[in-house]
Formats: C-alpha cells, sequence, structure tokens
C-alpha cells in the first residue's frame, strides 16, 4: 500500500497569504489566499505597519482551507516551504508583539507591531547614515534603503 506524498507552499506578501497544496511531481491539488491587514497612519503618509498575529492567522486560514478543499488528511502533508516579503516584525523575549506605532502605544503589546517593507519613517536616518562616509556602507552596496527594515 504505497501513499502519496503531499507538500504546502506559503507565501506571504504585502496584502495577503497564500498556501497551495501539492503533489510531490510539484502538481497543485489545492490554492487559498487570505488578506492581510495593512495599517495606515492618516497624518503620515510614510507609516506603513502590519501585524504578526494577524499574518499568522491568515497564514492558518489559508493552510486549512486547502486542507479542507483537497480533502488530504494533515498526515499525508511531509513538507511546508515558507516565503515572505522582507519586513520587521518586533516582539519581546517571549515572542509576544510589541507595537512600533509612534504615539502612546510605543513598546506595548499589541497589534501593529510590524514594519512593512514600504514603511519610510526612518527617512531622515537612512540620510544620515548615507552621508555619514562609513565604510560600513560598502557592505550594503553603497546606500542604507529606507524601503528594507532589514538593510
Amino acid at each position: 500500500m504505497t501513499f502519496e506524498a503531499y507538500y504546502i507552499g506559503i507565501d506571504v506578501g504585502t496584502g495577503s497569504a497564500r498556501a497551495s497544496l501539492v503533489k510531490s511531481d510539484g502538481s497543485v491539488v489545492a490554492s487559498s489566499t487570505h488578506d492581510t491587514i495593512t495599517y495606515r497612519d492618516p497624518n503620515d503618509h510614510r507609516i506603513f505597519e502590519q501585524s504578526t498575529t494577524n499574518i499568522w492567522s491568515s497564514i492558518c486560514a489559508a493552510v486549512r482551507e486547502c486542507l479542507s478543499l483537497s480533502n488530504i488528511s494533515p498526515s499525508a502533508v511531509k513538507g511546508l516551504g515558507f516565503d515572505a516579503t522582507c519586513s520587521l516584525a518586533v516582539s519581546d523575549f517571549q515572542g509576544e508583539p510589541v507595537i512600533v506605532t509612534k504615539g502612546k502605544q510605543l513598546g506595548q503589546y499589541g497589534e501593529r507591531n510590524v514594519v512593512l517593507w514600504a514603511d519610510h519613517r526612518a527617512e531622515k536616518e537612512a540620510d544620515l547614515i548615507n552621508n555619514s562616509g562609513s565604510v560600513v556602507l560598502d557592505y550594503v552596496g553603497g546606500v542604507m534603503s529606507v524601503s528594507l527594515p532589514a538593510s
């Protein structure tokens, strides 16, 4: 008796989390997409924030839907692959989300703990670094990009 092996690919993008269930030959059995929330500041166009809790909920919902649509037992899934956009998630040492929103909530526990790749709140800091002439810039292509929190 042989059992088919399945794999789940998960892609977290700027606006959604997507999952696909595939057979070992690469054929797609089921796919699902669940939107994620992007928080904006009505007074500051540079702010783009998200929530790791919301992202994880969207991932779980997409995976569950793939399994439900396919009628495949979770035990038949032999591996998971993850892919995600570059953003900065902030948490404490226990993994609890820490708010990055400016104002009174900054540093407290809660949603809005992800600085999205499109966030440009650090424009002045990036300019300061880029104008420093530091040799460290040689290791990041000569310029610190404000669009990538991890750069």
